[in-house]
C-alpha cells in the first residue's frame, strides 16, 4: 500500500505542482499580456506624439497664417485623446482608439503642452498670424518631444518586462512554450505592424526625413525627402548629403536633376527605433525664401529697369579694384558716358519710349565690355564703366571708342528708329585720382569737355588730348 500510496501522493503532489506550475504560468502569462497591452497603446500613444511633433515643428518653421487652423485643431484633438483617451484620426485619417496616457510623468509633460496649445490657440484667435503664437508653437516642440522621450521609455519598460514574463514561461512547461510560442508570434505581428506604422508616419511627415547610418551616408529617406531632393530612394541610399548639396552660410544649395535650384535647411536629430535611437536628418525646403534674399540682393545692387549694377554695386566694386592698384600696382580705368540728345526722345516719343531704349542701350553697352569690365547705371542717362588691368591709356582709349561704337546704328524701339549718341570721359586710376570721388569727378569733367568740344566724342583726362568719334 505504502508504495501505491505514495505513488498517489506522488501522483497528487505532481499534479498539484504541475497545477501550480499551470497557474504560475498562467498568471505570468496574463501580467505578460497586460504588459504587451500597455506596450500597444504605448506605441500608439508614441506614433501619434511623433505625428503631432513634426506638424508643431512645421507650424513653428514657417509664418502662422489662418490657414494654419485645421491643424491646430488636429493638434488640439491628439492632445485631447492622450490626455483622456477616445478615437482620434492620424495624419493619414485612420481612425484609431486611443488610450489616455497614465504614467504620472508623462501626464505632467502633457499638461504643459495642453497649456502651451491652449495659449497658442487663444493667441491665434485673438490675433491671427501673431508672432507671440509661433513663441508659443516654438515651446510645444520641446514638450512633445520630451513627451516622446518618456513614452519610448515606458514603452521599452513595458517590452523588457513582457520579454522577462516571457522568459519565465519559457521554463515551466510544454504549455508555457506554446503560449510563449504564440506570444512571440504576436509580438513579431506588432512589431511589424510597428515597422510599417513608423514607414508611413514617416511618408506621412511634410518634410524632408532621412536616416542616417554609422558612417554619415543615407540609410533610408521619406517620400518628402525623394520629392525634394528629386531623386528615387535607391539612389538617394549610400550618399552623404555632400555628394547631393554644397553647404553656403548654413543653407545646403544645389540643383535637382531637372535643373531646378534647391536649397535647403538640414536639422539633426534622433528617433526611437526598435533597435535603438536612430539618427535622422530633418530636411527643410527654404528654396523659395533662399531664391527671394538672392532676389532682394540682386535688387538692391541692380538698376530695375535696365538690368544694369546700380551706384551700390559700383561703391563695392570701385573699393576692391582701388585696393588692386595699391596693392598689385595695375591700372585701372573708369568711364563717364552721358547719352546725347536723351531728353527729346522722351519728349517726342514718351517715357515707355526712352525706357525701352534705355534698355537697348543697357544690352548693347553690356555687349561691348570685357568679361572683367562693369558698366553700372548711375542716373537718367548717365552710366559708369570701371575697366580693371587696361595697361595704359592707349588700351582705355580702344575700350572707350568701343562703347561709342554701340551708337553707330539706330535703335529699333516700339516701332520708332532712333539715333542717338554720347559722351565719354575717361581717366585712369592711380594716375588721376586714388579714390572712387575725386576719379568720377576727373571722369565727369572729361565728359563734360568732350560735349564741349561737339558731343560723339571719347575723351581722355586733361593729361591726354580728346579724339572725335
Amino acid at each position: 500500500m505504502l508504495p501505491d500510496r505514495a505513488a498517489f501522493l506522488s501522483s497528487r503532489i505532481f499534479w498539484a505542482i504541475t497545477l501550480v506550475f499551470c497557474a504560475i504560468e498562467a498568471a505570468i502569462l496574463a501580467t505578460a499580456y497586460d504588459h504587451g497591452a500597455d506596450e500597444d497603446r504605448l506605441a500608439a500613444q508614441l506614433a501619434l506624439t511623433h505625428q503631432a511633433s513634426g506638424v508643431a515643428w512645421r507650424l513653428a518653421s514657417t509664418s502662422i497664417a489662418a490657414e494654419a487652423d485645421p491643424q491646430l485643431a488636429w493638434l488640439e484633438s491628439i492632445l485631447v485623446g492622450l490626455n483622456h483617451g477616445g478615437p482620434v484620426h492620424t495624419l493619414d485619417n485612420s481612425l484609431v482608439q486611443l488610450g489616455a496616457i497614465k504614467p504620472p510623468d508623462a501626464r505632467h509633460v502633457l499638461t504643459d503642452a495642453v497649456a502651451r496649445l491652449g495659449s497658442a490657440r487663444r493667441l491665434h484667435n485673438v490675433v491671427p498670424g501673431s508672432p507671440l503664437v509661433q513663441d508659443e508653437i516654438r515651446g510645444l516642440v520641446p514638450a512633445l518631444a520630451q513627451l516622446g522621450t518618456v513614452l519610448a521609455s515606458r514603452r521599452d519598460e513595458a517590452d523588457h518586462t513582457a520579454a522577462v514574463l516571457v522568459g519565465i514561461a519559457l521554463v515551466t512547461t510544454a504549455g508555457g512554450f506554446i503560449a510563449a510560442g504564440l506570444l512571440l508570434l504576436r509580438q513579431s505581428r506588432r512589431l511589424e505592424r510597428s515597422g510599417r506604422l513608423m514607414r508611413s508616419m514617416m511618408n506621412q511627415i511634410g518634410a524632408g526625413v532621412c536616416i542616417i547610418g554609422s558612417t554619415d551616408k543615407i540609410a533610408d529617406a521619406n517620400r518628402a525627402a525623394c520629392r525634394m531632393l528629386g531623386r528615387p530612394r535607391r539612389e538617394l541610399r549610400g550618399k552623404r548629403i555632400e555628394d547631393i548639396l554644397t553647404e553656403k552660410e548654413g543653407v545646403w544649395v544645389g540643383e535637382r536633376p531637372d535643373g531646378m535650384p534647391l536649397a535647403i535647411e538640414r536639422i539633426p536629430g534622433t528617433i526611437e527605433g526598435e533597435r535603438g535611437p536612430l539618427r535622422i536628418f530633418t530636411l527643410l525646403d527654404v528654396t523659395a525664401r533662399h531664391l527671394t534674399a538672392e532676389c532682394l540682393q540682386h535688387l538692391a545692387n541692380h538698376d530695375p529697369l535696365t538690368g544694369l549694377p546700380n551706384r551700390g554695386y559700383l561703391e563695392g566694386r570701385f573699393k576692391e579694384e582701388l585696393a588692386r592698384c595699391r596693392k598689385d600696382g595695375v591700372i585701372l580705368g573708369v568711364a563717364a558716358l552721358d547719352l546725347d540728345g536723351f531728353k527729346p526722345v522722351n519728349d517726342t516719343y514718351g517715357h515707355a519710349v526712352g525706357d525701352a531704349l534705355l534698355v537697348q542701350i543697357a544690352q548693347r553697352l553690356s555687349a561691348a565690355l570685357r568679361i572683367s569690365d562693369v558698366i553700372a547705371r548711375v542716373g537718367g542717362d548717365e552710366f559708369i564703366g570701371l575697366f580693371p588691368d587696361v595697361g595704359n591709356r592707349d588700351s582705355l582709349s580702344f575700350l572707350g571708342e568701343r562703347l561709342l561704337g554701340v551708337f553707330d546704328e539706330p535703335f529699333e524701339v516700339m516701332g520708332h528708329l532712333v539715333s542717338l549718341s554720347g559722351s565719354i570721359g575717361l581717366v585712369v586710376a592711380p594716375a588721376d585720382g586714388e579714390d572712387q570721388d575725386s576719379l568720377l569727378k576727373a571722369a565727369d569733367e572729361a565728359m563734360y569737355r568732350a560735349k564741349q568740344a561737339g558731343k560723339r566724342r571719347v575723351q581722355l583726362s586733361a593729361v591726354s588730348p580728346g579724339r572725335a568719334a
